[in-house]
């Protein structure tokens, strides 16, 4: 059953959003997981909501207008255009962290970045805590033309010497693109497709040519909230409405478009206690098994496997989110104890230096 918002964040403590009635609750939902390639996608999405299209329309149009969402528009795979990404890590002195802080998200390719740490509302030799070993604490991700990452990589670590910034890609993905959840505060599971996009090489790239960039281009930024958002975007591109549609359900087909959909600021809802859940493999452990196991659980709404280093001796990722540090970190323990992973380390977002979505070629 969903509920109301606003009755769950006076629960959390949080001042209101808005009243968000089950129908709308459940249209957001849709919104995130996104829309119907066609063109009146609103009204598609908002009759098994109990919703007009105008209705839908307001509703996402009142939460960008909030500052609740980050924007609408199209999510493409970075792999798939010919990108190369990795999750970097370094060791900052606080002193110095906002300054090497802000060379990092004066990259283009670097997305997010944050602070990551144990917070002083929770004992440091408590469950998941540092219990006096130095972690990184500047975390950011880093996204490029796979013939240029290196490059760019070498020259972010010049541009922040002499600390050191470790590459951790992820050697295998087992949950992407969660859903937050409006009306029951729980995330909606979405993990690796399965069918024919899981059975494309997890290495593929698909070569576009120019007109294809920039049909990119222009949808990886925002699409206008109307009852046809694709019929101008269109137009710009020397399109006809129906011929961008087909190019993006082409590119849903093969994995190159995630979804054209509304991406949600998870703090501004109320998911502010986000923490990064990190386990080293036990002896005879399996990755693919342990990592399936732990992306079962729906709230964890990121799961990857990465490598690890001398700096920080972890293989198992796993993203979380709750209302206070105390949540996050009881939810740490139980994921832990029952997946099979009793020891790990939990790290917690105390600063969000960057957040922005790719932007390709």
């Amino acid at each position: 059953m969903l509920f109301s918002v606003n009755v769950i964040k006076q629960m959390d403590g949080c001042v209101p959003m808005a009243d968000w009635n089950q129908q709308e609750a459940a249209a957001l939902v849709a919104l995130q997981r996104g829309v119907p390639l066609v063109g009146r996608p609103f009204a598609e999405l908002g009759a098994p909501c109990g919703l007009s299209e105008a209705q839908v329309v307001e509703l996402a149009a009142r939460l960008l207008a909030s500052g609740d969402a980050r924007r609408f528009g199209g999510v493409f795979d970075a792999r798939r255009l010919g990108y190369r990404s990795a999750l970097c890590a370094m060791r900052v002195p606080e002193a110095e962290l906002v300054a090497v802080a802000s060379r990092v998200a004066a990259v283009r390719g670097v997305t997010h970045a944050y602070e990551r740490g144990w917070p002083a509302e929770l004992a440091p030799d408590s469950p998941g805590g540092p219990a006096g070993r130095a972690w990184p604490n500047l975390w950011f991700t880093l996204a490029a033309p796979a013939a240029t990452f290196e490059t760019e990589l070498a020259a972010l670590r010049a541009a922040c010497a002499p600390h050191a910034i470790d590459e951790l890609p992820a050697l295998r993905r087992f949950k992407i693109d969660v859903v937050f959840d409006l009306g029951t505060r729980e995330r909606d599971e979405r993990v690796e497709p399965r069918g024919p996009r899981a059975a494309l090489d997890a290495g593929a790239v698909f070569e576009l040519d120019e007109a294809q960039r920039a049909c990119v281009r222009r949808l990886e930024g925002d699409i206008p909230l109307c009852a046809r958002p694709f019929a101008a975007p269109a137009a710009e591109l020397g399109l006809t409405e129906e011929a961008l549609l087909a190019q993006l359900r082409a590119w849903q087909a093969n994995g190159v478009l995630r979804r054209v959909g509304l991406l949600l600021r998870h703090r501004e809802l109320g998911f502010k206690a986000n923490g990064m859940c990190c386990w080293a493999l036990p002896p005879g452990g399996e990755a693919q098994a342990l990592g399936r196991r732990i992306a079962a659980f729906p709230e964890v709404t990121h799961c990857y496997e990465r490598p690890d280093t001398p700096h920080f001796p972890f293989r198992l990722y796993a993203m979380i989110h709750t209302r206070t540090w105390e949540g996050t970190q009881a939810l740490f323990q139980r994921i832990g104890r029952d997946a099979g992973l009793p020891d790990g380390q939990l790290l917690l977002s105390l600063r969000e230096f960057k957040k922005t979505s790719m932007q390709f070629f």
